[in-house]
């Protein structure tokens, strides 16, 4: 069954850019929320994003056509035929249950019932369904209209029939839709959150500036350094995020006490001004570097142990990569990928594990343990392909792996 007709649930940012993806691929869109402010709030913002794109070469008229494909109602009788209702309002698990079951009393029986969240279980959430056998998660990185990936995410319950026209559908708006299995903070914002935390610690212990943190990440494989692109997020929603893994994982996710202490001085970044940098209150450009937070690390900071090099920022993500790889959350094929379209990485964490060689990898994995202790424990799986005598990934498997995933 072909899906046309999409509703998204919630016209905040993340609604609106979804929204917009959908309809630069022909898709007509019922966009809901709560009352007609609010949805004019989406809107605004669709205009916003469609107007970019006129400014990037669209015709105006075209950008017209993609805007009438959108309708905004109130109510969630009025989503009664559509084949797809995807959802993207506040994390919260308590609304998201409340949404989707408003959606099953209302919906067709053979509409799929997809989640936009970055974290929370689609099990759980399915759990509250009657046919939980139609839910799955569909996680957009932001701006949905303009980044390549989507995380394919079934719940415990979900049907095959459902993870396929997902991934189908996904397709069809010229995306990457990486099949992605059940875990805390799924494939892409795992890797990226020991990424993330690691460059905390860098600061922490003073064994790099602010700057130089940032630089060394640009330099060597991202588009935008860790620091800078917390304050794109915010420290707040860093923090919280970050305990939940900690919950989840364990000590290698262990937040730095720097974010904690930035939240309860409000250094959240752009949003407050004040983050690792310092940003103009009207354009949110960055001005300079917060020196009242760099006094803070120098007066604070724990002995430095190592020399900081920017292939330390990447190890734990590396080391996670494999860790992910041994639990079967995605195929050895979809993992370097998925990075590069979710993050916009040069090179993603494999490669750049094969570019560094497998066993100096482990060697550098194992000496950081020695000082550091859990976060860089060397995974399982990385260990064997070194013993094996292996300098590159065994691809050959790959194909195998992407059956038994696809056969759950």
């Amino acid at each position: 069954m072909d899906i046309r007709k999409v509703a998204v649930i919630g016209a905040g940012t993340m609604g609106a850019s979804i929204a917009v993806a959908l309809v630069n691929s022909g898709f007509q869109v019922l966009l809901k929320d709560v009352n007609q402010e609010a949805l004019d709030g989406g809107i605004a913002k669709i205009d916003r994003m469609l107007a970019s794109l006129v400014k990037k070469g669209l015709p105006q008229q075209e950008a017209d056509q993609r805007k009438a494909l959108i309708r905004t109602v109130e109510n969630f009788k009025d989503l009664a035929d559509v084949d797809l209702a995807i959802e993207a309002v506040l994390e919260k698990m308590e609304i998201k249950t409340a949404v989707f079951q408003e959606l099953e009393r209302h919906c067709k029986e053979e509409t799929i019932f997809a989640t936009n969240t970055s974290s929370l279980s689609i099990t759980e959430i399915a759990s509250h369904l009657k046919r939980p056998e139609r839910m799955i998660g569909l996680h957009f990185f932001n701006p949905a209209h303009l980044m390549k990936l989507v995380e394919v995410i079934p719940g415990f319950d979900t049907s095959d029939e459902t993870v396929s026209r997902s991934i189908r559908f996904a397709q069809s708006l010229d995306k990457l839709a990486v099949r992605v299995e059940e875990c805390a903070s799924f494939l892409v914002n795992r890797l990226l959150g020991r990424y993330m935390t690691e460059a905390l610690w860098c600061l922490e212990e003073a064994s790099a500036g602010i700057e130089e943190i940032d630089k060394a990440a640009v330099d060597f494989a991202m588009p935008i350094g860790p620091l800078a692109l917390r304050d794109m997020n915010g420290a707040d929603i860093g923090l919280a995020v970050a305990r939940f893994n900690h919950q989840e994982y364990g000590e290698r996710f262990k937040p730095a006490q720097i974010l904690v202490e930035m939240v309860s001085r409000n250094w959240l970044g752009q949003k407050t001004g004040r983050g690792f940098y310092v940003y103009d209150p009207e354009t949110r450009k960055r001005t300079s570097v917060n020196a009242e937070l760099e006094q803070l690390v120098k007066d604070n900071a724990v002995s430095q142990s190592k020399k900081f090099t920017p292939e330390r920022l990447f190890l734990p993500m590396i080391n996670e990569a494999f860790l992910a790889l041994q639990e079967h959350v995605c195929s050895l094929d979809d993992l370097d990928p998925a990075l590069m379209a979710g993050l916009g990485m040069r090179m993603g964490p494999l490669a750049i594990a094969e570019e560094m060689g497998l066993a100096e990898c482990l060697s550098e994995l194992e000496s950081h343990f020695n000082l550091y202790g859990e976060r860089f424990r060397p995974a399982p799986l990385l260990k064997r392909y070194v013993r094996a005598g292996r300098k590159k990934l065994d691809r050959r498997r790959t194909s195998d792996t992407k059956q038994v995933l696809l056969s759950k």
